[in-house]
């Protein structure tokens, strides 16, 4: 634990020294796992016994009481010790447009109508399929950050505020190698093959909903079949689609289109208008603000 914590708060004082608006984002996150598995000496150090108190009460009420909390703890810290390699990078990145950039947020990047058709071919589109605007969430199934964005409701109070003028899209990607993510991509997307975008939504959402964010295997394997009957797939062809692995080609598929754009972890949301085809990143997870932010300098 003393190692992780050395480790984490070299993170930590190498992300402060960016001049970069996510420094608090990537901060409170790092800070947020460390609170699940009882950092006292990171935490001694960073806040007071009064807010650690408060933190905690909260935390706990998140996860349906202090046992719950207590008994995912250390997968939560093993899930930081994976996802480390990926900070580093993130922050090696930011060192990087910091010192190209400034403080200046990069201009929209753009599609041209031909590449947005065939991001969207085939997929499955949550809402309005006409909007303005569509969000394309690029997700591990095992990724603690994704879980966590899931049920905050994210992408759903999105769609809410926006109504018919965002649609949303979710799409697999691989990041960090979790155990089980590339078979419950795989299983997701032959639900979706077998049964449409409405059973797609229904499988990955139960997935991201049930899972209990452990390293790797938060939702077990061995669900995957009992939950393609609960939604109500035809089981012989989704139990031939599972067996073969006949979807993993689009699997892989899904990662390249997402690293074409920019996307290079999870979740990192694509925001796109669909008009203009300019798009921007929201990467990893941000609150609802953030989202509001980008879909407004994309509509003006």
């Amino acid at each position: 634990m003393r190692h992780q914590n050395l480790e984490t708060e070299e993170l930590t004082t190498q992300y402060s020294k960016l001049n970069h608006p996510k420094i608090l984002i990537i901060s409170l996150l790092i800070v947020s796992i460390l609170a699940s598995v009882g950092s006292s000496y990171f935490f001694s150090k960073q806040v007071s016994k009064e807010v650690m108190e408060n933190y905690l009460a909260l935390e706990y009420k998140k996860s349906g009481g202090k046992e719950n909390y207590e008994l995912i703890s250390e997968a939560q810290r093993l899930q930081l010790e994976q996802q480390i390699p990926q900070i580093r990078e993130f922050l090696k990145k930011g060192a990087s447009a910091n010192q190209q950039a400034g403080e200046q947020e990069a201009p929209p990047k753009k599609l041209s109508q031909d590449e947005l058709a065939s991001i969207k071919k085939d997929a499955y589109i949550e809402g309005n399929k006409s909007a303005k605007i569509t969000l394309i969430e690029y997700s591990d199934l095992e990724c603690p950050f994704c879980i966590r964005q899931y049920k905050e409701w994210t992408i759903k109070k999105v769609h809410e505020k926006y109504g018919d003028t965002v649609n949303s899209i979710f799409k697999n990607f691989r990041g960090v190698p979790h155990e089980n993510a590339e078979i419950e991509a795989v299983a997701t997307l032959c639900a979706g093959q077998i049964g449409g975008a409405e059973k797609y939504v229904s499988y990955y959402q139960a997935i991201l909903g049930r899972s209990n964010g452990g390293n790797g295997t938060g939702f077990s394997k061995d669900a995957l079949v009992p939950l393609a009957k609960e939604v109500g797939l035809d089981m012989k062809k989704f139990q031939a689609c599972f067996d073969t692995k006949s979807t993993l080609s689009r699997f892989d598929i899904e990662t390249t289109e997402g690293k074409k754009l920019g996307v290079s972890g999870t979740p990192w949301t694509v925001i796109i208008n669909n008009e203009t085809g300019e798009y921007m990143l929201i990467e990893w997870a941000y609150p609802v603000s953030e989202f509001e932010r980008v879909i407004s300098k994309l509509l003006k």
